[in-house]
């Protein structure tokens, strides 16, 4: 047995597979602040959409519409674009590898900035490119840089709004950095419902873009893996060929139709969002934490002197909150922290009080016993 690591290719065997935020058993009681679903259910219409297939004698034993052209339609409209600049997948994260297979070919070039997605280094490794990773701190500070040269880089993805770090990039230099390419650009909007901008009005300017989007997010619907890409006709015919072709399902396409038609429960999902994280980034602010501007469902914390972010998470976790920590040393000094309802905001603040009131306690003890 131990020799079928033989049959594996090389680089596979070499590199890391990506590493998911925690899921909590079934049935627990930790609030969970760490993998950015929404606060909210999904849209009533959701759950009556699904009920109604499941009532229907036959229909599961058919297959699904290959192409989801209800969804690919009700999206388009809503992104003011036409239904055959509109694809669908399993979660964004299918059309990013429809993507990879589509433009990129073994030793091609994929960039992207660091941090943003730590799906991007697997996906590229899985399919032999290379990378090309661009740094965005400087000085300890983030910044959005000068674009270098990237006349070798077939395929740049681009998360704005960043994940893990929160802040967008503006339009003028997505457009900028598209130009830049001779290659494809790829704008991973998986927050943009929660931004002031976004990039789909370049969709029709830029012929080398794709912005992709997703419905874990905003929409409530992180069960389903609803992704949704949005380019030219001619690039959304060349991802047709690669995408699997019931890829999918029923249950799925039923679900993202129903939840994108009720675009006034979207807009009341986002303004609670986007109230709580003022009101979480406030009050850490005001117990010495810095906090990075966010434009999505989550904000990026880094705790006062004298506290650790793992040790912090460690404590949260101990009282019942999941939040994100990452050990990669340029994120290392923070903690991502998901936005959720005002009653578990009020009380993960009390929680940090109580962290670092202990952490104070401790600290004065220890240099009592010194001096």
């Amino acid at each position: 047995m131990s020799l079928s690591v033989d049959y594996i290719r090389p680089d596979v065997r070499r590199m890391s597979g990506y590493v998911p935020g925690r899921q909590p058993a079934p049935g627990s009681r930790m609030i969970k602040l760490n993998t950015n679903e929404s606060p909210l259910p999904p849209a009533p219409a959701v759950a009556a959409a699904i009920s109604g297939i499941l009532g229907a004698d036959s229909i599961l034993r058919r297959y699904p519409d290959p192409q989801s052209l209800k969804l690919r339609r009700v999206a388009a409209r809503i992104a003011g674009l036409r239904e055959e600049q509109v694809i669908a997948g399993n979660g964004s994260d299918e059309l990013l590898r429809v993507v990879l297979d589509t433009f990129v070919a073994q030793n091609e070039t994929v960039a992207f900035f660091n941090p943003s997605y730590s799906l991007y280094p697997v996906l590229t490794r899985i399919r032999g490119g290379r990378i090309k990773e661009l740094p965005l701190f400087r000085d300890g500070a983030v910044y959005q840089p000068v674009l270098a040269d990237l006349s070798e880089v077939k395929l740049f993805l681009l998360t704005s709004p960043n994940a893990p770090l929160g802040f967008s990039f503006t339009n003028d230099y997505i457009r900028e950095l598209a130009r830049n390419l001779n290659g494809i650009l790829l704008v991973d909007e998986a927050y943009a419902d929660f931004a002031e901008d976004n990039a789909l009005k370049l969709i029709n300017e830029l012929d080398n873009l794709i912005v992709l989007r997703t419905l874990s997010k905003s929409y409530g619907l992180a069960a389903l893996r609803v992704g949704l890409g949005f380019t030219t006709p001619e690039l959304v015919a060349e991802l047709d060929k690669v995408r699997d072709s019931y890829n999918l399902d029923l249950v799925a396409q039923t679900g993202a139709e129903a939840a994108l038609a009720d675009q006034d429960y979207l807009k009341k999902t986002v303004a609670l969002v986007i109230r709580e994280r003022r009101y979480l980034s406030k009050a850490l602010l005001a117990l010495g934490f810095k906090v990075e501007p966010s434009q999505t469902n989550f904000i990026f914390v880094t705790p006062p002197a004298g506290l650790r972010a793992e040790a912090l998470q460690i404590e949260l976790e101990k009282s019942g909150f999941l939040v994100r920590y990452f050990a990669d040393p340029q994120l290392a000094h923070g903690l991502r922290i998901t936005i959720g309802l005002h009653a578990e905001m009020e009380q993960l603040i009390n929680t940090i009080k109580q962290v670092l009131e202990a952490s104070q306690t401790a600290i004065a003890a220890t240099y009592i016993q010194v001096t």
